[in-house]
């Protein structure tokens, strides 16, 4: 794409071809002439590579950053937890079945308990053997806790808690992603339009130059006129190269938000012409992520604190079961031949109900509680602290913003002046009055005053961003982006 520089001396280049011949002196005052006319800030080529708004490039890190999955993966995980609390609720059904071939020795006497030594059941009779007799056992049993004055029901509101707090931290960290997204984006769009500023500058340049060529060529300049042109267009060349540099790093930044920073993109900032208004809307009505994050830390620590209070309180069971037993030995020693004992002979069934309390546990847990309490009192303390630092965030925020505001209302008028300098020191050394050097730092004034209008506007977004972010409503800054 052309610029104005560029289309002034295809102009020049015209009238040349159209007459035959022109005066030195004429094409080198139409080519200088061009150096006055405004740079137009050109967006590069893409070639293809995608192009991110700031709502894109936010939405698409929420999606693929692995911070983003750790996060959710944890909500997830919080629900697991949920589930398990509630299935506590369930009853238990355990179901036992065996057979062996074992010897029936067995003595009177007390055993502590061990896992070695195989227990044996029934009379002791006189004598031992060797051999073995088939054994069977089969029963059920079914245990369910009716009544324990709310334990599982804390156990429930705990995990829950859980859950609650899991989400807020995903909500933190969708909001700190989407910060730093944001923060990478405006300085790769700064960054962009210093670069644009930077090549349009050695395009001025290098008309310039020659059209100081021709005025030294006819002995209308000096020889040095020329040679300070050329000093000043390689310093805008590497000016350039360093804009360029600035602007690839920049995007790389953003790019790794997106989980492939080797990725070329392109930033899509045409949107930013229209400034926002003086305060963007919303804000009020959810809570920064942050409080919302501490708001729920208390709320979970006290649920572990309720729980505490009821670990000590009695449980009330029901129990039931049906079993069943078969041996092919005898009470009296002897041994019953064939497959007696490979299946269940005898039946037993039973129900009951279980009372269980730890009468030395509630020192204990009033302990725990009171643990608990300071953790929720401590963390009550830190929400007070977060919300007055959020609040004076806000107000810090909104200064920004008027700033910004102040400042880019003064930056066309600065441009004017740097444009109307520009003009009169051209004037000045077409007519003999003015040095190159004070053409040169016109140059130089016009093109910082460009660039600092184009990183005001920038400004301004950022401001409005941040105003947004210090409230915690960036969905609501996003929606107005596209």
């Amino acid at each position: 794409m052309r610029t104005e520089s560029a289309r002034g001396v295809t102009a020049a280049r015209t009238i040349v071809l159209r007459n035959g011949a022109m005066p030195a002196c004429l094409v080198g005052m139409l080519c200088l002439f061009t150096v006055l006319l405004p740079a137009q800030v050109v967006e590069p080529s893409s070639g293809g590579a995608p192009r991110y708004t700031l709502r894109r490039a936010v939405e698409e890190a929420w999606k693929k950053y692995p911070g983003m999955t750790a996060a959710n993966a944890m909500v997830r995980q919080a629900e697991s937890r949920v589930a398990m609390a509630r299935d506590e609720y369930l009853p238990n059904a355990n179901l036992h079945m065996q057979w062996t071939q074992a010897t029936r020795n067995n003595v009177l006497g007390a055993m502590l308990p061990n896992q070695v030594i195989l227990p044996v059941s029934g009379f002791a009779a006189n004598g031992s053997s060797g051999r073995g007799a088939f054994g069977t056992a089969m029963g059920v049993m079914l245990s369910w806790t009716a009544y324990d004055f709310g334990a599982r029901r804390a156990k429930v509101k705990l995990a829950e808690a859980g859950r609650d707090e899991s989400k807020a931290r995903e909500d933190l960290a969708r909001y700190q992603l989407a910060d730093q997204v944001a923060d990478a984006w405006f300085r790769a769009s700064a960054a962009a339009y210093a670069e644009d500023a930077a090549r349009a500058a050695v395009e001025r340049w290098k008309v310039a130059l020659r059209a100081v060529d021709v005025l030294v060529k006819t002995g209308l300049r000096p020889g040095a006129d020329a040679s300070r042109l050329r000093s000043e267009l390689i310093r805008a060349e590497t000016e350039l190269l360093s804009a360029e540099e600035r602007t690839r790093l920049a995007a790389v930044e953003v790019s790794r938000y997106l989980a492939e920073p080797e990725k070329s993109i392109t930033l899509d900032a045409e949107w930013m012409r229209q400034l926002p208004g003086s305060e963007p809307a919303g804000g009020a009505a959810a809570p920064h992520p942050l409080l919302g994050l501490r708001r729920a830390s208390i709320v979970s620590l006290s649920a572990d604190a309720a729980l505490a209070q009821r670990e000590w309180l009695p449980k009330i069971a029901l129990y039931s079961a049906v079993s069943g037993r078969g041996s092919g030995a005898r009470s009296n020693g002897e041994f019953r031949d064939g497959a007696a004992g490979l299946y269940p002979e005898m039946g037993n069934w039973a129900v009951g109900v279980g009372f269980t309390v730890d009468l030395f546990d509630l020192k204990r847990v009033r302990a725990r509680k009171s643990a608990r309490d300071e953790l929720v009192e401590s963390a009550r303390a830190l929400e007070t602290e977060e919300s007055i630092s959020l609040r004076a965030l806000i107000q810090q925020a909104r200064l920004r913003l008027e700033t910004a505001q102040a400042v880019a209302a003064r930056m066309p008028e600065a441009r004017s002046a740097a444009k109307e300098l520009l003009v009169q020191n051209e004037v000045r050394y077409r007519t003999g009055l003015g040095t190159v050097t004070e053409l040169a730092e016109a140059q130089r004034i016009a093109e910082q005053a460009e660039v600092d209008e184009a990183l005001a506007r920038v400004g301004i977004w950022r401001a409005a961003f941040g105003l947004a972010a210090a409230r915690g409503d960036l969905a609501t800054f996003l929606e107005t982006t596209p």
